[in-house]
């Protein structure tokens, strides 16, 4: 058998492919996902910007075989936890849930949480995938509908994440049938229900600013974009638009984004890029 019949196992098939493809350059842009703070021992941390500034907060994380949380409490008391499963162990890395109570809300919490635990899942893992699980399926005709996973949502944009479903197939002009402004509902934004004529029947999605990619509750964006429903098309493909209800993926070309928001020097940023890439 001549060695071009042999398969490419084990470690040489990323050599080889690194060798003969000639892959976009990587540029080390350092961006933040989470409010700025400081380590004070293995299980605590200060805040350093926004409301919670200065206030000392306990940080716990737990890492299992099939899935991992992080916790974070103040005073002593449990005030926000994050659940993350490792599907399949060892490189499946799907953030499922984040809890935090209405009152710290909108603090970078939820951020904190997230930042900590992928790194923690990298610093362990040789290879991973990332994916954010948020699907929950709306009845067309459901009544009090409300916005759910606005972090999660915020969060995956700032990573380069994008939504799994076929954005631009399924809100073409002719496969959607309804549009309606949900009104803002304690600390939730006012939000958009589209309905649809195919799966998943309903999207309930909320508007990030074109610049700090945070929540904007204008209501006057959300009138001009149930006005115009060829906004909402673009808006999507401009990541202004998160889907509340809907799985997210890491982009094809979100990878660089992504390292840039989770690690703390280029070294460690190419590091990451290669574990994130699986070679």
């Amino acid at each position: 058998m001549g060695i071009s019949q042999w398969p490419i196992i084990g470690p040489v098939a990323p050599l080889l492919r690194r060798a003969f493809v000639k892959e976009p350059p990587f540029a080390w842009r350092p961006a933040r996902i989470a409010p700025r703070f400081e380590w004070l021992d293995y299980a605590h941390i200060r805040m350093l910007d926004g409301r919670l500034a200065e206030r000392r907060l306990g940080l716990r994380t737990e890492i299992l075989d099939a899935r991992a949380g992080v916790y974070v409490s103040l005073d002593g008391r449990q005030i926000a936890r994050t659940y993350i499963d490792r599907d399949p162990p060892g490189k499946g890395i799907v953030l499922w849930d984040i809890v935090v109570k209405e009152q710290y809300r909108r603090q970078g919490i939820a951020s904190v949480m997230t930042y900590v635990g992928f790194r923690k899942l990298l610093s362990i893992q040789e290879t991973a995938f990332f994916k954010i699980r948020m699907m929950r399926l709306v009845k067309p005709g459901d009544k009090n509908v409300e916005l759910q996973n606005v972090g999660i949502g915020v969060i995956g944009n700032r990573l380069g994440f994008t939504p799994e479903l076929n954005v631009d197939n399924i809100l073409r002009p002719d496969n959607v049938t309804s549009l309606e402004i949900l009104p803002p509902k304690g600390d939730f934004p006012p939000s958009l229900k589209i309905v649809l004529r195919t799966f998943p029947l309903v999207l309930i999605a909320f508007v990030l600013d074109a610049h700090s990619l945070k929540l904007t509750d204008d209501f006057r964006t959300y009138d001009k974009l149930a006005s115009n429903e060829s906004l909402i098309f673009d808006w999507v493909r401009r990541g202004l638009i998160a889907i509340g209800n809907g799985n997210y993926r890491l982009r094809r070309n979100g990878l660089d984004q992504f390292v840039n928001h989770l690690a703390t020097d280029e070294p460690e940023a190419r590091v990451f890029r290669r574990q994130v890439r699986g070679n």
